[in-house]
């Protein structure tokens, strides 16, 4: 589904699966960047410094860690802007 809403624009999804934690994927104009990552768990000593610091700044908080900082809480609390009704089509093959 995040190639479809990716177009023009990066998405950032995130599964919560209890057996293995969170997997998140990264999205840019509908191809695939990133995919089967850990969001906010242990950095890896190859990382980037800039990842090390969101790493422990953001430990077990995936969605701070893949950068989702709304300006204020109108996302959350509503109104939307639009609906969307998304297609009837099998995302995952």
């Amino acid at each position: 589904m995040t190639k479809a809403l990716s177009a023009g624009t990066v998405c950032y999804g995130v599964y919560a699966n209890p057996k293995s934690g969170d997997q998140g994927s990264i999205v840019r104009d509908g191809g695939i960047v990133g995919w089967d990552l850990h969001p906010a768990g242990e950095p890896f000593e190859t990382d980037p410094a800039d990842q090390v610091l969101l790493s422990y700044l953001y430990r077990y908080d995936a969605m701070a860690y893949a950068g989702v900082r709304p300006t204020d809480a109108r996302p959350v609390t509503g109104p939307p802007d639009v609906w969307l009704r998304l297609p009837a089509k099998d995302y995952w093959t």
